[in-house]
């Protein structure tokens, strides 16, 4: 169990085999930036609750404390640069009241990102259902198949970022 620390771009990794694919720049942009510049993207997989708090990824901003206490096969990439993350987990199906009873519902919500409509439409048909948890310096919003107990998830600061 460890963080994987790797220099490469946003978006040519960002996708965690997800339905989301969320580009933080347009096209155009993310090509210029590929070739002047390497951002560093940390990456996690099949971590337990346990294994996450040992790696102080919740002091450090990268989840969220609300989880569900069954929370297994957590995967997460984070864009420390960019301040913004994906990942996935999943945990008992029977803890799913405790857990969206700390989520607001939302059928649409504004980001930072390029095809986010379109990325929440394909999530909501594919039956995922859309949940929302702000905190004061960041967005955590849940795409979610709570019979499943399975949940996808990004994350973006509420503060511009200087590249």
């Amino acid at each position: 169990m460890h963080l994987k620390i790797h220099a490469t771009f946003p978006g040519s990794e960002f996708n965690m085999n997800s339905s989301l694919n969320l580009l933080p720049f347009p096209a155009l942009l993310n090509k210029l930036f590929k070739r002047m510049a390497r951002i560093q993207i940390e990456t996690a997989r099949s971590l337990t609750l346990e294994q996450a708090r040992e790696l102080h990824l919740f002091e450090r901003g990268w989840l969220p404390r609300i989880l569900p206490p069954s929370t297994h096969r957590l995967q997460l990439v984070n864009n420390p640069q960019l301040n913004c993350a994906q990942g996935e987990f999943y945990f008992a199906p029977d803890e799913w009241a405790n857990f969206s009873a700390r989520l607001r519902p939302e059928k649409m919500l504004e980001a930072p990102f390029v095809n986010w409509a379109r990325s929440l439409r394909k999530m909501q048909g594919e039956g995922h259902s859309l949940w929302h948890y702000p905190e004061p310096d960041r967005h955590w919003v849940f795409f979610c198949k709570p019979e499943q107990g399975y949940c996808e998830y990004v994350m973006w600061m509420c503060r511009e970022v200087a590249l």
